[in-house]
């Protein structure tokens, strides 16, 4: 099989994290921020699912099933809490030849499932068309020479989801070209300079599984 280059929209990190499960395929997902940043994410997310529901059940995430524990087995998670450790992360990794890993169809490449990609740029210089390229190209020449499939979503903060520096927004929204470039004060808080959609950037390697209205 020809390994894929996907952009999902999964909103919040449980969705992501139900996904993968979902795909019984070896996993090995980076978590752009830090171990305790991923479990305040996915515990705001259960709990805000969970009240939505209405109905008192428990999320599924939570349920010790033996599909879950099995497929739960073959998900590795990294977590990389800035730019610097997240290159540094996918120029050393390897294929990975754990046997817990192996998918059921021994035909199906792994996983490289990066959440966040974007939202890791946003507070730095590079939160541009040239240091998103940086990145987006790390990572697919990391998933080519590991031969996996290679998966990027941005999740909304489930403790702030009202924060625009997370979730698939970012992929629309405007970014200037070269790094380091300076915003201009202004209603529109235009960049110095011609700019691009995050997404633009994107499509030059992925395509985005967007979904259905």
């Amino acid at each position: 099989m020809v390994p894929t280059r996907t952009i999902a929209f999964c909103d919040l990190v449980t969705n992501l994290l139900q996904q993968l499960l979902d795909t019984r395929a070896g996993t090995r997902l980076i978590f752009c921020g830090t171990r305790a940043e991923f479990l305040v994410q996915l515990s705001a997310a259960i709990h805000a699912q969970d009240a939505g529901s209405g109905d008192g059940q428990r999320h599924s995430l939570l349920t010790k099933s033996i599909g879950l524990l099995a497929n739960s087995s073959k998900v590795r998670i990294a977590f990389c809490p800035s730019l610097e450790s997240l290159r540094a992360y996918m120029a050393v990794l390897g294929p990975d030849n754990d046997a817990a890993l192996a998918a059921d169809d021994p035909e199906r490449p792994q996983v490289l499932a990066i959440a966040n990609l974007v939202a890791l740029h946003t507070t730095t210089t590079e939160f541009s068309a040239q240091g998103l390229s940086r990145t987006f190209a790390a990572a697919v020449e990391t998933a080519s020479r590991t031969g996996m499939d290679l998966l990027l979503c941005e999740c909304t903060n489930a403790s702030m989801p009202s924060s625009t520096d997370w979730g698939p927004g970012l992929w629309d929204t405007q970014i200037p070209l070269l790094n380091g470039s300076v915003r201009l004060r202004g209603e529109e808080g235009a960049w110095g300079g011609r700019g691009v959609p995050v997404k633009h950037v994107a499509e030059r390697w992925f395509e985005f599984n967007r979904p259905e209205v």
